[in-house]
């Protein structure tokens, strides 16, 4: 099940038509979904969330209604099940440009805004944010300008540090496709970070501004190889990390200062009824 967790969203309620077209694409491409991306400021990371889901019907994905009104389900795409309810998932993700050690960014569970996005990235622009950010910053993705000379050396220790918290890092590929400059510090950059990393808690997405900088899932893991990633590693970028971001994101959300989560036995999906130790019926009974 193969994910894109960074698809930028038009800001200021510009035009959908790209967006749109990028979504269909990524669908006959094979993807299970996509996070929608919003990228602000530090200090706008308060302000509310204004990505809303596309209609799937309108974009040719056949669906029903019962598969739109749970199409941004984070729950059925870290399940057991092999493949989401829902023919397209769509997520939302905030990207907050941290360039302040000074500045309060609110990453924590006590902001309400924040609680209404999947997924929360940072990015910072200084080794000592970029420290911030593997060690204390409340997130899910650490998300570095590839597509530029890094402003800092990555360091094996901090970049340790994130990977123990849970933390993955991401390499978007479009700007390769947009400048052969960018190529060029593209190519350095994750290279230096897959070998820190050993290719352990490296995330895949696109960054497409347009639906024409998409690539297939195979495309991107040929593209991986010149990163030294191998295509195994590749492959659980673009699949298993994805999931395991989204599941870091739920326990973030859900869990605070806390070691147990508990729900309803009744609110199980009926694949996963099997873990409460009891019979179908009975847990349909009890809710």
């Amino acid at each position: 099940m193969f994910l894109d967790l960074n698809v930028p969203y038009p800001s200021h309620g510009g035009d959908m038509s790209e967006l749109k077209k990028t979504v269909r694409l990524l669908h006959q491409f094979g993807y299970a979904g996509a996070a929608y991306t919003v990228t602000v400021s530090g200090k706008d990371a308060n302000k509310p969330n204004p990505i809303k889901p596309l209609k799937l019907s309108e974009l040719g994905i056949p669906t029903t209604q019962a598969a739109e009104r749970c199409a941004s389900s984070v729950s059925a795409l870290v399940s057991a099940s092999p493949a989401p309810p829902a023919p397209f998932q769509q997520l939302t993700r905030l990207t907050v440009v941290v360039d302040d050690i000074a500045a309060n960014y609110q990453l924590n569970s006590n902001n309400a805004h924040l609680l209404t996005y999947d997924l929360i990235a940072v990015q910072p622009t200084s080794e000592k944010l970029f420290q911030a950010a593997c060690s204390v910053l409340e997130c899910d993705i650490i998300s570095l300008d590839m597509s530029a000379r890094l402003p800092f050396f990555l360091k094996a220790p901090t970049v340790n540090l994130a990977l123990q918290r849970g933390l993955v890092f991401e390499i978007s590929y479009s700007a390769a496709i947009r400048d052969p400059t960018a190529r060029k510090n593209l190519v350095s950059n994750a290279a230096a970070l897959v070998r820190i990393t050993r290719g352990k808690g490296v995330l895949l997405t696109s960054d497409a501004r347009k639906a024409m900088e998409v690539r297939g899932v195979y495309d991107v893991i040929n593209l991986a190889s010149i990163f030294s990633l191998p295509q195994d590693r590749a492959k659980h970028a673009l699949d298993a990390t994805c999931r395991a971001v989204l599941l870091h994101a739920a326990t973030r959300k859900q869990i605070h200062r806390g070691v147990v989560a508990m729900e309803p036995a009744g609110t199980l999906a009926q694949h996963d009824k099997w873990k409460a130790g009891v019979a179908a019926a009975d847990i349909a009974g009890s809710s």
